[in-house]
């Protein structure tokens, strides 16, 4: 259960970034004034949190399979 709770700590961290990221690209003013390449790597980021998420509720799953 410890685990389940530390991996759950970090879905809520990665959940609360990805709103942060989230909000910067749908800020017409962010993405019109932004340089491309940073726009480029805030979608990149926006990407890579997604499958984080995914990953660590993935996880999530196989523990509750165990128990």
């Amino acid at each position: 259960s410890a685990e389940k709770a530390r991996i759950e700590k970090d879905i809520e961290k990665a959940e609360s970034e990805l709103k942060r990221v989230v909000g910067k690209l749908s800020n017409e003013k962010f993405t019109a004034k932004a340089p491309a390449e940073v726009v480029a790597k805030e979608r990149e980021k926006e990407a890579a949190l997604q499958t984080r998420i995914g990953a660590l509720r993935e996880q999530i799953a196989k523990l509750a399979e165990l128990v």
